[in-house]
């Protein structure tokens, strides 16, 4: 190892150790996402441009190589136009860490700078209509206890508009029932906590679940809030168990009301209670706050997907006439049309 890729690789340990967890407080899954890039950039490296692998260093960080890798994981490993960039912003969070570090490199960081992103296509946001929704929650059975388990979640899961990662992360104590504002706590994405206020139905689905899975007399408010049992211990949830029974009931649903998709993910309620809330009059700004996002471009999307509310504002502005009325004649134009008549008559 040369005394460059020596300061390299300590700068790489430094960053993923050091920086990211203590001093940026970032989520482990991001972590994990960036150590994939280096990962990855070095393998590609490595393998597809020759170099040795102990011998990497800054200088090898360059526009020329950096353009080609993200050629080849779009040409090669076919990956979607997000992840490619995705990457590239990966790398780029690291080179600006590193040129704080070392100053010296600071042309190779805004060399980068210049590798333009992908526009990638908007595809509208998928939801589900408010009747779709009220005949989802029909569907499990209250008379079961793990019925009334279900219903629990997908309930607190729409009003909450929560991702299923943090559904799946609540524990007991993550719940306030009691006082004038009920409250959950979510923890989201880098590690954020929101408290979501509760609606009265909500709670009362709570409170039912609560005297179903966690009497009183037994209680313990570090345990996992939606378990399963598995030889006599409860585990936390799995995500392959939240899509079994969204899909079963989905699957029935979809009988009664034909607004019901194929196929329901948990991210679909999510969603759907942002689009409900924002149909509904809730000002963007607040929603962004109450769905944990980090700005407000994330929130944008509901306002990009709903058509219907656009055509409401549209047909509201036109109420002045401007467009002209369609004609009310009842009389065929056929009747009246010369050319129309020699066609129908093949005189012509």
């Amino acid at each position: 190892m040369t005394k460059d890729s020596s300061v390299f690789y300590k700068t790489v340990r430094n960053y993923l150790t050091v920086f990211l967890p203590k001093q940026k407080g970032v989520s482990d899954n991001t972590i994990i996402s960036y150590r994939h890039c280096l990962n990855q950039f070095l393998t590609y490296l490595a393998h597809e441009k020759h170099l040795a692998f102990e011998k990497i260093s800054f200088s090898d960080w360059n526009q020329q190589n950096i353009s080609a890798y993200l050629d080849y994981i779009s040409d090669v490993s076919k990956v979607s136009v997000s992840t490619r960039n995705q990457r590239l912003f990966s790398l780029r969070a690291f080179l600006k860490y590193a040129r704080m570090i070392y100053p010296e490199i600071t042309s190779v960081s805004l060399e980068i700078q210049s590798i333009s992103t992908i526009r990638e296509q908007k595809i509208p946001v998928g939801f589900l209509s408010e009747n779709a929704m009220k005949t989802l929650f029909l569907q499990p059975n209250t008379h079961k206890k793990k019925g009334i388990r279900d219903l629990c979640f997908m309930v607190t899961m729409y009003d909450c508009a929560a991702r299923n990662g943090e559904m799946l992360s609540l524990k007991v104590d993550s719940l306030n029932l009691k006082g004038k504002t009920p409250t959950i706590r979510l923890e989201g994405k880098g590690n954020k906590v929101r408290l979501v206020p509760l609606m009265d139905k909500t709670v009362e689905q709570l409170r039912r679940y609560m005297d179903a899975f966690h009497p009183l007399e037994s209680i313990n408010k570090q345990e996992y809030l939606f378990y399963t049992v598995i030889h006599g211990k409860r585990l936390k949830m799995s995500d392959d168990n939240v899509a079994r029974f969204l899909n079963q009931y989905a699957c029935k649903a979809r009988e009664q009301c034909i607004d019901i998709p194929e196929r329901i993910t948990p991210h679909l309620f999510r969603h759907s209670r942002a689009m409900h809330l924002y149909r509904n009059g809730m000002p963007l700004q607040l929603l962004s706050e109450y769905m944990g996002h980090s700005s407000l471009q994330s929130t944008l999307i509901y306002a990009y997907a709903d058509t219907e509310m656009k055509r409401k504002a549209i047909e509201k502005i036109s109420k002045n006439k401007v467009l002209p009325e369609a004609p009310t004649s009842n009389t065929p134009i056929w009747k009246t049309d010369e050319n129309v008549i020699r066609q129908l008559y093949g005189l012509i």
